[in-house]
């Protein structure tokens, strides 16, 4: 049977290819799709998990947007009055409370992210030994490696002010956003973006996890601030990328359907042009499963090299497109044997389903009465 597949897609090696691309146009978009949102949505996970937080104490105004600019490095136009700090410290299951500003300015003429705070966020930061203390600037290893930084080097920092400060450490990368920013104290921060009494964010860590909803309550109630658990802004944020995943679905289910009417055509042309063969077949006593069974094998096997095809090309399409979330945050695809499988899985469904119709035509051909027609 084998044999005879082979014979007829080496007579139609132009048919034979589009066919291929189309299914694997449809395969590729597929397995890049689930690639990049397995990565995006880790990415996410990752960098709020990241903040170190059970609640974020946040200015008013959208959370989200806020959130993902504290994540970012960026500026925002609320803030939170650091006259606040006292008063969270007060407040009951609070363990750990961190007052931070972030914000860009030009390290060695280079803009960096700065990330301003106290000595607090080592309760809630994981660096390793050693690396605990603001006496100078923490070096993310992203930007040491970009500004060719190491430990005891000067770093002239510029933006409303101007401040002179020592590499006291490179921080181990963590291919988070921890690696893009220079940790510096509170009050340096706060000149250098002009923000004196001002914070970006309060993080804040409990010390009762099952009473986390109560400290939001009570912390929710201080003046200019809005209490947010990282939860809530994760489940916001994936839903929100949930809404544009499913029009890139919608279109990969358009490609796929385009490959199941391509190779449709495709194994319909092949019946009408080997109408010989199959009343030889039939003469010689083939039956009309052979002959069905002849063309989804065919079929099946036109579009499982479709779909290793468009495996290949997904992986390199994945790692061609610009590595972000569409939320500023760097993403990397993320494959796994599963997603490989449910690929090959719908290129094997296209091969069948598109096959059904021309392999029943091809089985009811009348052996004789073909036979006299050529």
């Amino acid at each position: 049977m084998f044999w005879i597949v082979y014979a007829n897609a080496k007579k139609r090696k132009s048919r034979l290819l589009m066919t291929v691309g189309g299914i694997a146009i449809g395969v590729a978009t597929l397995f890049a799709l689930l690639a990049l949102s397995s990565g995006i949505e880790g990415a996410l996970e990752r960098e709020i998990g990241g903040l170190g937080a059970h609640i974020i104490l946040l200015p008013e105004g959208c959370p989200y947007t806020q959130t993902l600019a504290l994540m970012q490095g960026a500026e925002t136009v609320e803030h939170v009055p650091d006259s606040v700090v006292p008063r969270v410290r007060e407040t009951e299951n609070v363990r750990a409370t961190v007052p931070v500003l972030v914000g860009k300015v030009k390290a060695n003429g280079t803009l960096v992210p700065i990330y301003g705070t106290t000595e607090d966020i080592f309760q809630i930061k994981s660096w390793g030994e050693g690396e605990a203390s603001l006496s100078g600037a923490l070096v993310g290893g992203k930007v040491a490696t970009d500004l060719k930084l190491k430990v005891g080097d000067s770093l002239h920092l510029d933006l409303y002010e101007q401040a002179e400060v020592e590499v006291a450490s490179v921080l181990s990368t963590t291919g988070g956003r921890d690696d893009t920013f220079i940790f510096l104290p509170l009050a340096t921060a706060q000149r250098l973006l002009g923000l004196q009494g001002s914070l970006s964010a309060i993080l804040v860590q409990t010390t009762n996890l099952g009473r986390v909803n109560q400290t939001r309550t009570a912390l929710g109630k201080l003046a200019e601030v809005q209490a947010v658990p990282p939860s809530e802004v994760f489940d916001a944020l994936i839903g929100l990328f949930s809404s544009v995943k499913q029009t890139l679905i919608l279109i990969t289910g358009i490609a796929i359907v385009v490959g199941v009417l391509t190779t449709m055509n495709t194994m319909t042309m092949a019946v009408y042009e080997r109408r010989r063969d199959i009343g030889l077949l039939r003469a010689l006593g083939a039956t009309r499963r052979n002959v069905f069974t002849l063309f989804v094998w065919e079929s099946l096997l036109v579009s499982l090299a479709g779909g290793i095809a468009g495996l290949a090309a997904g992986y390199a399409a994945a790692y061609l497109l610009p590595r972000t979330s569409g939320f500023g945050i760097d993403a990397s695809p993320h494959f796994t044997l599963a997603y490989a499988g449910i690929c090959l899985v719908v290129a094997a469904a296209v091969g069948t389903l598109s096959a059904i119709y021309p392999a029943m035509m091809a089985a009811r051909t009348q052996p004789i009465r073909t036979l006299r027609e050529l």
